[in-house]
């Protein structure tokens, strides 16, 4: 180390270690301490960390970037820490003990990065440090254990006047933290429930309308999408997200993670919980007050989880939501199984229109997406022609209709076109912007 810090001289440093706060390390570092650029203290010990903030205790103009993974607890420090970090845009954040948030003051922190993992949580000191920086833009929470509320009053609201980007993720029911955070010129907020696999899906998925605070509550909705995806094999991740104009996105969050764990029945169980959670997904959608209002309805979904045995109801609820939705602008179905909202067009004869149970809105452009190899077989295919030609014969028949897939069935755009204007086909993917996490 001595012989890379005579290489560098005068330039920035960026010191990563999991020993910074050793004797020999903080001799070596820290007469160079106005060249620090970011420092990582990986895995380390709070007793580390404060000992390296002692020792450099003085000015630390170029330190940008703070990183601290403190896997320990100990007694609170008797002086803040890095005070000489005036300058900090980016701290980031995890402690599985005490975080000490209130030990730290950076005047100029633009990016919060924060993850805590103990017994319990104190939401106060969370909200205290928030307050202190006006000047944040990014600031991204991750609180998996018990959140304490008591010392909070309800009616307490911290506001960041420019966080451009909030995202809390926790893993108490509830949405318990949102309503005490308002930041009135986001674009990105992201509220999110995360669940191991064994623990049973609760009653309150995603919150009602009136619970998370008028702050999250958009006076327009331009497009509303439903999104669910898998990262690796074991994060299952539900994301509703509703975007208003100008590109303002809200997203509700339900994450199931898989874990090593065994399970007996791991594919049955997934099948009941996915079908449970898309069933509050929907009904989410459909309590939200301006669903009328919306343009835009995307659906995306990868994956055939449908359990048999709640198949039918699922369809009911899923075609029961275009009940509230108004007249759409775009409607985009990319998923692996049509049969969940057109299923009630499978065996619909060319004289019968489906009223009751099946009604869609009036919608200009119909978008459907395959990502398999394989085109459509002949059920999804039926499906779609008893759809298109459901809504000519009621009067409001489809604009435009869309396939991205790299095999369209044949004779497809034959059936089609006695019931819509045009039918195009696209071997590019639909974009899935609106579900990528924040």
């Amino acid at each position: 180390m001595k012989m890379l810090l005579e290489r560098a001289k005068g330039s920035a440093l960026d010191v990563r270690s999991a020993c910074l706060g050793r004797t020999d390390i903080l001799a070596l570092l820290s007469p160079h301490a106005q060249q620090f650029r970011t420092l990582d203290f990986t895995f380390d010990y709070w007793s580390n960390i404060r000992r390296f903030s002692e020792a450099v205790s003085g000015p630390l103009p170029l330190l940008r970037t703070l990183k601290i993974n403190a896997v320990d607890t100990m007694d609170p420090p008797s002086l803040p820490l890095f005070s000489g970090a005036v300058n900090l845009k980016n701290f980031f954040l995890h402690s599985e003990g005490a975080p000490f948030l209130n030990h730290f003051t950076f005047p100029n922190l633009t990016t919060f990065e924060f993850s805590a993992v103990g017994k319990r949580f104190p939401v106060s000191q969370l909200l205290n440090f928030l307050e202190a920086f006006p000047t944040l833009q990014t600031v991204r929470i991750r609180i998996k254990e018990e959140l304490l509320l008591g010392d909070v009053p309800p009616e307490r609201v911290v506001v960041l006047p420019n966080a451009e980007v909030f995202s809390v993720t926790q893993g108490e029911p509830g949405y318990r933290i949102a309503p005490h955070i308002s930041c009135p010129s986001a674009r990105r907020i992201s509220l999110v429930r995360e669940q191991d696999f064994e623990v049973e899906v609760p009653q309150e998925i995603f919150p009602a309308w009136n619970t998370i605070g008028s702050q999250y509550t958009a006076s327009t909705i331009d497009k509303i999408a439903l999104g669910i995806t898998t990262i690796g094999e074991d994060l299952v991740s539900f994301s509703l997200s509703f975007i208003s104009p100008g590109s303002a996105t809200l997203e509700l969050g339900y994450r199931v993670i898989m874990g090593d764990e065994d399970y007996d029945e791991p594919a049955s169980e997934l099948e009941w919980k996915y079908t449970e959670v898309l069933s509050h997904a929907l009904e989410a959608i459909r309590r939200h007050p301006l669903l009328s209002n919306i343009k835009r309805l995307h659906i995306w979904d990868r994956h055939r989880f449908y359990n048999p045995h709640q198949f039918v109801s699922m369809a009911m609820r899923a075609a029961a939501l275009f009940r509230f939705v108004g007249p759409l602008e775009e409607l985009v179905l990319d998923i692996d199984d049509l049969r969940l909202f057109l299923s009630f067009f499978l065996d619909l004869p060319e004289s019968q229109v489906s009223t009751e149970r099946g009604t869609f809105p009036s919608i200009k452009e119909l978008i459907i997406a395959e990502h398999s190899k394989d085109p459509f077989d002949e059920e999804c295919v039926a499906a779609i022609v008893g759809f298109v030609r459901s809504q000519h014969m009621r009067g409001v028949p489809f604009e435009r209709v869309v396939f991205h897939m790299k095999s369209s069935p044949a004779g497809m755009a034959e059936r089609l076109e006695p019931w819509v204007s045009t039918v195009g086909f696209s071997e590019e993917m639909v974009s899935t912007d609106d579900h990528d996490s924040i």
